[in-house]
């Protein structure tokens, strides 16, 4: 029977905390606790001796069990305690040293079942990771990898107090400056590292600046306010340090945290150079201050107009860097294991993998402003921890280091109701300065204020306390801040805000601070606006609406507004009036119908944001109640071309229980199901758009049922439960179907699973009695017992024969797979050994179609792999496969063996990809909403059927566009022109070629063809006849495929001097080849013989950094080269062997450029880069190319790969977080980013991006060993969506969830 078991979390919570515990302590070994327990000479409640061995102690700290008397526990807390309180006598959670808490958390513990499957919920433990927050000195146990930056900003302090003059710390936004000076100084001041031992005592001041950086220092330094010379200025700091405890020689450390408000918070230039002087005052020589400030890298310009600060950058300046691999990989690893928590192996290169780190290399150099996020990802995978260990399940689901934030953000962000949202919309723009020549920053605004200035007070509260919650925002008493400027680039939503209207974002900004101005100053009339700039002002708050400016600044228009009316004539106002007030009356009117029109639009986008992760489907169709709503919104639109990427369920009610299993009949035609309610049914699934049932259910059993299978003629169903019995049904029609014979019964027991033999003469069942028993059913109406599979020690759960009949696996309670040879049915032999590694019920196996795999899914969540080609020698393949938050339930391979399904109780079915079967990832997100106890595939591999605890069976139609193939990451793809034929290119060494005549259904042209590295890029030649691929090796190869299921390499390879990237181009007419000459320069070939490639003219240099990418211009006159040195160039290739630059080298990007590529029409560059951005260029005159309307931005990864649309009127880009975004480029110089990101499932790096023939179809590759075909079309994503979705969206969901709207579903 289906367990229902409560996930009860005492345990964990007992584990982790006594693992914590232990790690305070300093992490002693086991022996030696175990002989400080016996040296104390304890006696229990009964006088007999406490003794503990090394081992129980290592078993709590696992979680394996917990301590049955407390007598044990409470001596080796004892001996933890004392050693823990020695290096730290402040606990980092209350109650860890209180031996009257453990005693509770200990009875708690030991009440939950051992057979629970515990999941931590809740923060039990203390969290060693920040998120985004910065580390404060209390966090420095927490605080690794930055030693080596701490000593060094040590050692400049220390040079300053011989020399005077302030230390400046300079690094990028995100770097780590304020965890650097919070949690590595200040604690190491604290021990004296300064000045000796006396040092210790020394006072430390941390301030930033704010609006009025002098008012913030004289606050705490109260002597500089009143001193007026130098001497006077010695003697108040020195008094000072002395008054804070510092001793007679005690000195100050001032710290000025966050510089930059300095410049964006300080309007007035006289308190920025008071400040500046006043701290170089604070540490001249001889005076008893050394100052410290640190302050972001881009506000370097503005600090060098200072003098005291450019004489600071010149000597006494420490710029912090990137980490380390080393230091990084202790970042991750430490504070884990200070907090007693474990890693799953191969989770932290994985997370250095997502952060740039190969291998101890870096792909050039990873973004040192990336820490935030590596630490708010950290943080999420923290709080999805399972059993105290920090999994790569849970990484993956928080979306890994360039998603994690987004993902806490839209969580968030759903919710929160409309109303809520609006409020939270206008707080966050608030706390954004928008940069003008510098980049945007945050600011922190009066907590009061932000309230009486929300339309809804309640609302704008709820806001702060859910963004806060999400440790997005920093709360205290007054003030309101965003917790890191990283959330600025790493939440696309809010950096669409910010991007869509920046000019009214600046203009309110200004309008904000000249009205602060004008009320600090009595509220004068000469600041007032008046003309051009009343105007404007008036004009942008009428559209932003009262409630988008503080009161002050509504009072400063209305005064700017009332002074303009009094120096007006009379009669003019008069005038002006009556029409104003006619036009406010009938545009509030207009205003009143959009607003409620733009609300209800917006919660029904709310909606299916919170639903896409839970119910895809559901989702699915309310983002297509939100575009008949607005049929051009660009969005929306983009959240339907997504949803192909995504597999959609039809339900299927009609059991009144759980159901336990689904099996499709061999032609594909019928569905049948069995469930909790006793009954079997049969569906119609002819039509997948719309199953109906067949027939009444199958009834006759006299408890639930855990079966329903076709034997493989499809023309017998095999139905069984925990009744004991077997029935046998004729389902040659399966509207009529007709019981076979009498049930076959052979225990007492229940009956877990039967499974026919593919040659259709055998049945075996899994049975509660420890044993699965054959029978040969030969004859259905008379079916033998014929044997019996002993070996089990407890239930069998699972049992499933191997393609050929000869062997039976099955699984059950005691954790093992069993395998036995049946060739003789009637004398059935076991076969190897038992296979182990699931530590819980092993609940369903499967083999391969092939019968060289084996798959297990286990009460353990975890899915396994075995290779069983040699029955005897069966081994495990891979680690396993862990995704499940829940115990899992069914497996099943897919008919061509590619991909293998498994769904569990976390309610999630999920599809891996096995072309790397050492290495299988997830093809696309989890099928959420129903699954849980069955899965199975139809016999042509495009659905799947679940079922679940609700009683719905769900037919799940499955992407065909996810094209499989190759076993690693794919990092090239390329279109014949005439958009026949796709070819890829990955690192397992092998290019493909594919059909996508029919791009919904792309199909293999040939076998994979072997190169002889990496395939890094790829390009046909225009006719589509030849193929060149650059591989890892340094060589490029040229293939003829002008028969492109008979590919074969032309000649011999061209063995090039690169190393780090190899481009390659073809010119339009086909005859020439560009490609590296070393990593800095450029070769022309001469492939008229493609057999015999010729070079043209010398090598093409000027580049001083890598080229990464070359393209010719659609005349084929201009050749474009990209390189790492930020810059392109392009070369007049008119004359082949004598290639010339032309005109001056284009600049703009500041990162390296990956990638470029030229419109069809010729007259537009596109240029992709490290900076994040994408950049178009006007070159209809390559000698005088310009750039072209501001950069496009957007993305929060490194941008790969660019694509024109084969009509020049679309682009797309992909950046390495996963991000594909889709440009309207028809105007270059005003290009408009259409709707949000395609999304798809895809994790981590997007690689290459390619437009097919036509601008519907686009190609995108990625590390997920898979390429992904995306139509364009709106009308086909809506198509499917209505075809895959049928009967969703009743009447009562409609009410249940957009209770705003009549009910009209968009399908009807």
């Amino acid at each position: 029977m289906v367990d229902s078991r409560s996930d009860p979390v005492p345990r964990e919570a007992f584990a982790e905390r006594f693992s914590l515990l232990y790690a305070q302590a300093g992490d002693p070994p086991l022996k030696q606790v175990a002989n400080a327990v016996a040296r104390a000479g304890r006696v229990d409640e009964r006088g007999q001796p406490v003794r503990v061995v090394a081992q129980r102690v290592s078993d709590w700290r696992r979680g394996r069990n917990v301590p049955a008397r407390f007598a044990a526990l409470a001596i080796v807390l004892e001996v933890l305690i004392v050693q823990a309180r020695r290096r730290h006598p402040q606990p980092p959670v209350a109650g860890l040293y209180d031996v009257g808490a453990w005693r509770t958390l200990w009875r708690e513990a030991l009440a939950t079942p051992v057979s629970a499957a515990a999941e931590t919920s809740g923060d039990t433990g203390a969290c060693p990771y920040r998120g985004l927050s910065a580390f404060r000195a209390e966090d420095s146990n927490w605080f690794f990898g930055q030693e080596r930056n701490r000593d060094k900003l040590v050692s400049r302090l220390a040079d300053a107090m011989e020399t005077g003059g302030i230390v400046t710390l300079v690094g990028a936004s995100g770097a780590g400056k304020s965890s650097l000076v919070h949690a590595g100084l200040i604690p190491a001041l604290s021990q004296g590292v300064l000045g000796g031992p006396s040092s210790a005592g020394w006072p430390v001041i941390v301030i930033t600046p704010g609006d009025d950086p002098v008012k913030q220092l004289h606050t705490e330094l109260p002597a500089l306010a009143e001193a007026s010379g130098p001497e006077a200025i010695r003697d108040g700091v020195a008094e000072e340090a002395r008054r804070r405890g510092g001793g007679e020689d005690a000195r100050i450390v001032l710290v000025v945290d966050q510089f930059e408000e300095t410049f964006t918070l300080c309007e007035d230039e006289d308190k920025r150079r008071q400040f500046v002087q006043a701290l170089e005052s604070v540490c001249a020589k001889g005076v008893a201050g050394v100052v410290l400030v640190a302050v972001r890298a881009d506000f370097y310009g503005q600090c060098l107009e200072h003098p005291p600060l450019a004489e600071a950058l010149q000597t006494r300046s420490m710029v912090l860097g990137p980490m380390t691999v080393g230091e990084l990989r202790d970042a991750v690893n430490g504070p884990a294991k200070a907090a007693g928590l474990q890693l799953e192996t191969g989770l932290a290169d994985l997370i250095l993998r997502d952060l740039g780190v190969h291998s101890g290399r870096t792909k050039g150099t990873y973004n040192a402003g990336a820490l935030p996020l590596l630490s708010h990802a950290l943080l999420a995978t923290w709080q999805r921890r399972q059993g105290g260990k920090l999994t790569i399940a849970g990484y993956r689901a928080t979306g890994g280091i360039g998603k994690a934030v987004a993902e806490t953000a839209e969580r968030a962000w759903a919710n929160l109701d409309p109303v809520g949202q609006a409020a939270a919309r206008r707080i966050l723009l608030r706390l954004v300065r928008v940069g003008e020549d510098t980049q945007d920053t945050r600011r922190r605004c009066d907590r009061r204020e932000l309230g009486a200035q929300a339309a809804s007070a309640g609302a704008a509260e709820r806001a702060l306390d859910t963004l806060a919650s999400a440790r997005l925002l920093t709360l205290d008493a007054e003030w309101v801040e965003i917790t890191h400027e990283a959330l600025l680039h790493a939440w696309p939503r809010l950096r669409r805000w910010i991007d869509q209207d920046r000019a009214g974002n600046l203009l309110r900004q200004r309008l904000e601070e000249d009205a602060r101005a004008w009320d600090q100053e009595g509220r004068d009339s000469s600041p007032l606006y008046r003309g051009a700039r009343l105007d404007n002002a008036q004009q942008w708050a009428a559209t932003a609406g009262q409630e988008a400016i503080s009161p002050v600044a509504r009072q400063f228009l209305a005064s700017s507004v009332r002074f303009k009316r009094r120096n007006s004539w009379f009669r003019r106002a008069a005038v002006a009036l009556v029409v104003v007030f006619a036009l406010t009356a009938v545009s509030a009117a207009v205003v009143a119908v959009q607003q409620r029109d733009d609300a209800r639009f917006q919660q029904v986008v709310s909606e299916a944001d919170r639903l896409a992760d839970s119910d895809p489907s559901l989702s699915a169709l309310l983002d297509l109640v939100a575009h008949r709503m607005r049929p051009g919104d660009a969005s929306v639109g983009t959240r339907l071309i997504s949803t192909q990427q995504q597999g959609l369920a039809t339900p299927l009610p009609g059991h009144s229980g759980a159901v336990y299993l689904t099996s499709f009949s061999p032609d594909g035609n019928v569905l049948a199901t069995a469930g909790y309610d006793r009954t079997a049914r049969l569906w119609d699934v002819r039509d997948r758009s719309h199953p109906k049932p067949l027939g009444a259910p199958l009834t006759g059993h006299r408890s639930w049922l855990s079966s329903a299978v076709f034997s493989p003629d499809g023309h017998t169903l095999a139905t069984a439960g925990d009744d004991g019995t077997v029935m046998l049904w004729d389902v040659t029609d399966p509207a009529r179907p007709a019981r076979l014979g009498d049930p076959m019964s052979g225990n007492d027991g229940t009956i877990y699973l039967v499974a026919f033999s593919p040659d259709g003469h055998l049945l075996v069942t899994a049975d509660e009695d420890h044993t699965a028993r054959l029978w040969d059913v030969t004859d259905r109406r008379r079916p033998q017992n014929i044997g019996q599979l002993d070996g089990h020690t407890k239930p069998v759960r699972s049992v499933a024969f191997s393609p050929d009949s000869h062997t039976v696996a099955a699984g059950g309670d005691d954790g093992t797979i069993l395998l036995w040879d049946v060739t003789n049915p009637h004398a059935p032999a076991p076969v190897g050994h038992p296979l182990t590694g699931f530590t819980d019920t092993v609940h369903s196996v499967a083999f391969s179609p092939d019968g060289k795999m084996l798959a297990g899914g286990g009460a353990d969540k975890t899915v396994r792999l075995w290779n069983v080609t040699d029955r005897a020698a069966a081994a495990p393949v891979g680690a396993p496969l862990i995704g499940h938050t829940a115990q899992v339930w069914s497996v099943a391979f897919s008919p061509d063996g590619r991909a293998l399904a498994s769904t569990g109780s976390d309610g999630t079915a999920r599809l891996w990809n096995l072309a790397n079967q050492a290495k299988p990832s997830e093809l696309e997100s989890p099928l959420a909403g129903g699954a849980g106890y069955a899965v199975s595939f139809s016999p042509d591999g495009h659905y799947i059927a679940t079922g679940g605890q609700d009683g719905i069976v769900r037919l799940w139609s499955l992407p065909a566009t996810i094209v499989q193939g190759h076993s690693d990451d794919v990092d090239s793809i390329a279109f014949a022109r005439d958009g026949r034929t796709m070819a890829t290119g990955a690192n397992d060494h092998t290019l493909r070629l594919w059909d996508v005549r029919d791009p919904a259904r792309p199909a293999p042209l040939g076998p994979p063809l072997t190169a002889s590295a990496q395939v890094w890029g790829m390009a046909f030649r225009p006719d589509g006849r030849v193929l060149a691929t650059a591989t890892s090796d340094r060589t490029v190869q040229l293939w003829d495929t002008s028969d492109p299921a008979r590919t074969v390499p032309i000649g011999a390879s061209l063995v090039l001097g690169v190393r780090y990237s190899n481009p390659l181009a073809f010119s339009p007419d086909g005859r020439f080849l560009a490609t590296g000459n070393d990593d800095e320069s450029v070769q022309l070939w001469d492939i008229g013989d493609p057999a015999r490639p010729v070079r043209l003219g010398l090598p093409l240099s000027g580049h001083t950094g890598y080229v990464n990418a070359m393209a010719f211009s659609p005349d084929g006159r201009t050749l474009a080269t990209a390189s790492a040195d930020q810059t392109v160039r392009l070369w007049d290739v008119t004359r082949r062997d004598h290639a010339v630059p032309l005109g001056g080298v284009l600049t703009g990007h500041t990162g390296a450029i990956n990638a470029l590529v030229f419109a069809p029409d010729g007259h537009t560059l596109a240029t992709g880069s490290d900076d994040k951005t994408v950049r178009l260029w006007n070159v209809t005159d390559p000698a005088h190319a310009a750039a072209l309307g501001s950069p496009l931005v957007g993305f929060t990864g490194l941008v790969k790969d660019l694509s024109f649309a084969p009509d020049g009127r679309s682009m797309a880009a992909v950046a390495d977080d996963g991000t594909i975004q889709l440009w309207d480029v028809t105007d270059p110089g005003r290009a408009v980013e259409y709707g949000g990101p395609l999304t798809g499932g895809s994790h981590g790096t997007a690689n290459a991006v390619a437009f097919g023939m036509t601008a519907k179809t686009l190609a995108t590759t990625s590390d997920s060993d898979t390429v992904r075909l995306w139509d364009l079309d709106i009308d086909h994503a809506v198509r499917r969506i209505c075809g895959a979705t049928g009967g969703t969206l009743t009447p009562q969901r409609w009410q249940q969830h957009l209770p705003q709207l009549p009910y009209d579903p968009p399908c009807a």
